[in-house]
């Protein structure tokens, strides 16, 4: 059964409730592999890192924001297009890889232990997607860098803000405006740029 705090996150952040009982399972299996009475702070073995951040990814959701780069947007707007072809062009792009994210919350896991709230938003935070077309996701995915050249910790080539402008994206229609935006548009938290600059750029 659910207490009373987990019912008013699901209304909050207006989630389903397999939705939420994903954001409560990840953070019960984060408190255990930070905080074990025996085992100790997993996050401190290099080698674990990559089976907890596992955690937050599979717990991510695909929350559409409405904004869609150029390129996609002239594929779904093609009328000579199906839409099984626009689907094969077109995905939905984390604006974090949950997977960078989770170095985030584990890190400043006293940001969240025993803070239930703060865990939930973050997790919608990278959750939030961009609606972009494959070849670009594909370049995308090249400013995040996991192997022996970085000791096989993972880092970024660029500051979160600057990853689409540097795949060469400037700008992003935003669908539920009717306008284009040319800055990044979504708010990160201090905490989160302070760890980025710190731990993740390259």
């Amino acid at each position: 059964m659910y207490n009373k705090e987990f019912y008013e996150l699901v209304e909050k952040y207006d989630l389903s409730i397999p939705q939420a009982e994903g954001f409560l399972t990840a953070y019960i299996a984060l408190e255990g592999c930070l905080n074990h009475p025996i085992y100790g702070n997993r996050w401190e073995v290099i080698s674990a890192r990559r089976s907890i951040t596992r955690v937050i990814y599979e717990a991510s959701l695909t929350k559409i924001s409405g904004f869609i780069t150029p390129a996609a947007k002239r594929i779904l707007v093609d009328r000579l297009l199906d839409g099984e072809e626009k689907t094969k062009l077109t995905t939905n792009d984390h604006i974090f890889s949950p997977q960078t994210y989770a170095h985030f919350i584990c890190t400043r896991w006293d940001l969240f232990q025993d803070n239930l709230d703060n865990f939930f938003r973050e997790m919608l935070v990278c959750s939030i997607t961009v609606k972009c077309t494959v070849e670009e996701n594909n370049k995308f995915k090249k400013y995040t860098v996991n192997d022996e050249t970085t000791g096989n910790v993972l880092r970024l080539r660029v500051p979160t803000e600057k990853r689409y402008k540097a795949a060469g994206v400037d700008k992003l229609f935003n669908k539920n405006t009717g306008k284009y935006v040319f800055d990044f548009p979504f708010e990160l938290s201090e905490e989160f740029k302070s760890f980025e600059k710190e731990y993740l750029l390259l």
